[in-house]
């Protein structure tokens, strides 16, 4: 014990002495986290991100009930105009409606030509133009539903729950298909990349440890190499639990200074601690492996970066995986990142239980031990040792 006290010991020193370090693992994810979750608040918030903007020309100025409907429907934004626009542009309008002078005979049958005529600007993106061509179907639909309630003698409650069924499509909101708002999904995910950044101070202290012959000359002294290593890792361990309180807090108390959704700690504080835990070990084990492998400071810096933006990248963490292609969401699967982030998800976002946590758990500490028996195969050979 006196041999892992004083290594302990020997290691904190060396890490709170490392401010380069400590900046990397704590300013760091606090800058993502607030630059992130303020610039995704409108993209993943409840509310919709923007209206999409366009002209209405009504010609036709014989069914002012028409263009109210127009004007209820929330993703879309009209500016009035009598003028048809000789162009349109996605720094100004996306789109133009046209009321034709013929909207009533058309609406009655007696002309084929069009009613009603959209124009989109070139750049407009095909999902877009369908929306605006279904929210312009809805708005007539409505309008025409109730031009005929009202030629039959009913009124407009009338068509909305005879006509229309109003409630007869209800969306369910399980929460275990919730998405994250942008706070729920910036402060795991940059937590978590912060977490496995830890590799960088790590291996290289390994690596300079390796090289100045440090690891040898306590070997003399009968410390064995267990010891040695394992006595490493407690700080960085407790590094990334100060790492997940600070992250959370700022998340819960800074964040809706700010103007962005506060996260809301209402959940299973030790299941939130449980996945912390086997991420941070994940994150560890990782790092083991590549302090064994690397064989310079260069290499370690390069190998843990390189891994790490990876890893970040197919993960979830820089893009949201939910929003990726169904085929990019099956590879970020394969990173361990991604196990972590699902394991967060379901704690602050679907207030899950222990059941929920316990595959990314499992994922994460598999991971952990299969890197933990490669790393000590190759220390117990002392490859790097020199």
């Amino acid at each position: 014990m006196g041999a892992l006290t004083a290594s302990v010991r020997k290691e904190t020193l060396l890490l709170v002495r490392d401010w380069h370090a400590l900046l990397v693992l704590f300013l760091m994810p606090g800058l993502f986290i607030t630059i992130m979750s303020l610039a995704l608040q409108e993209q993943l918030g409840d509310q919709p991100a923007l209206q999409l903007s366009g002209w209405l020309i009504d010609n036709s100025n014989s069914h002012p009930e028409f263009v109210t409907e127009l004007n209820r429907q929330e993703y879309l934004s009209f500016t009035p105009t009598q003028d048809q626009p000789l162009a349109l542009s996605g720094n100004k309008k996306l789109f133009s409606l046209t009321l034709n002078n013929n909207f009533t005979a058309a609406l009655e049958g007696t002309s084929s030509a069009p009613g009603v005529t959209l124009r989109f600007a070139p750049e407009l993106p095909q999902r877009d133009r369908l929306l605006i061509n279904a929210a312009v179907q809805d708005a007539f639909a409505r309008f025409n539903t109730h031009e005929i309630a009202l030629s039959l003698g009913y009124d407009r409650s009338y068509a909305e729950q005879q006509l229309l069924h109003k409630g007869f499509i209800k969306t369910d909101h399980n929460k275990q298909q919730s998405r994250p708002n942008a706070v729920q999904q910036s402060v795991p995910a940059w937590l978590i990349f912060a977490m496995f950044f830890i590799a960088i101070p790590l291996s290289t202290t390994v690596i300079q440890e390796r090289q100045q012959r440090t690891l040898a000359r306590l070997r003399t002294f009968g410390v064995a190499t267990s010891i040695i290593y394992g006595a490493k890792l407690i700080p960085y361990f407790l590094v990334n639990l100060l790492q997940l309180i600070l992250m959370l807090a700022l998340g819960a108390l800074l964040l809706p200074r700010l103007g962005a959704e506060g996260l809301s700690l209402q959940v299973n504080l030790l299941a939130l601690l449980a996945i912390g835990s086997a991420t941070s070990i994940m994150a560890l084990a990782m790092a083991s492996l590549i302090a064994a492998l690397a064989r310079t400071l260069e290499q370690a810096t390069a190998i843990s970066g390189a891994i790490n933006i990876l890893l970040a990248a197919i993960g979830g963490i820089m893009i949201p995986a939910f929003v990726m292609p169904q085929t990019m969401q099956s590879l970020a699967k394969l990173s361990p990142m991604n196990w972590a982030l699902e394991g967060f998800l379901a704690v602050l976002v679907r207030q899950g239980s222990w059941a929920e946590i316990a595959q990314p758990c499992a994922l994460l500490l598999g991971g952990a031990a299969i890197a933990w028996l490669i790393s000590i195969a190759l220390i117990s050979r002392g490859k790097h040792d020199g």
